[in-house]
């Protein structure tokens, strides 16, 4: 038991903000449009889920302390922003490089940051299934809108 929750705390670290400045920082050198959305992603993933947190107070399964402003972000239950982030990143990598090394691998993370945060009593798993739908979106929305601005581009330089 001691091990498989240091493993699922570790697996959860996938799902951390700091776990994407080395991601970030390898796109930064071969793809600055990438790293930005990345950026963006994380951002929005981070936006988004805050805000279903306040308005949806949803309480974990280990309750948490809900005193301040802080607490209340910290202690919502759902959805579960570490599964959004991770399959936000995931999701982006998959449209992009379209690999099914890449999809397998960001596959596996995803299920084994959703599965970290149900294991370790941090949420439930609809908490999870939120997250992850959310950070799929997330990706969606950011990887398809940079093409469709970019086909706009394409559209108008081959028209003048």
């Amino acid at each position: 038991m001691k091990y498989a929750n240091r493993f699922f705390r570790i697996a959860g670290l996938f799902g951390m903000p700091f776990f994407y400045i080395p991601v970030i920082i390898y796109f930064l050198e071969t793809s600055k449009s990438i790293a930005i959305n990345l950026i963006i992603m994380i951002i929005l993933a981070e936006i988004a889920c805050g805000a279903i947190k306040y308005i949806y107070p949803k309480q974990r399964p280990v309750p948490m302390q809900r005193k301040t402003f802080f607490q209340v972000y910290m202690a919502g239950s759902f959805p579960s922003t570490h599964t959004a982030r991770i399959a936000a990143l995931a999701a982006a990598i998959a449209m992009i490089y379209p690999n099914k090394i890449f999809i397998f691998i960001g596959a596996l993370l995803v299920i084994g940051v959703g599965y970290s945060r149900i294991y370790l009593k941090k949420h439930y798993l609809i908490d999870v299934v939120a997250g992850l739908l959310i950070g799929a979106a997330i990706a969606y929305l950011v990887v398809m809108q940079k093409s469709a601005l970019l086909q706009k581009l394409i559209g108008k330089c081959t028209a003048t």
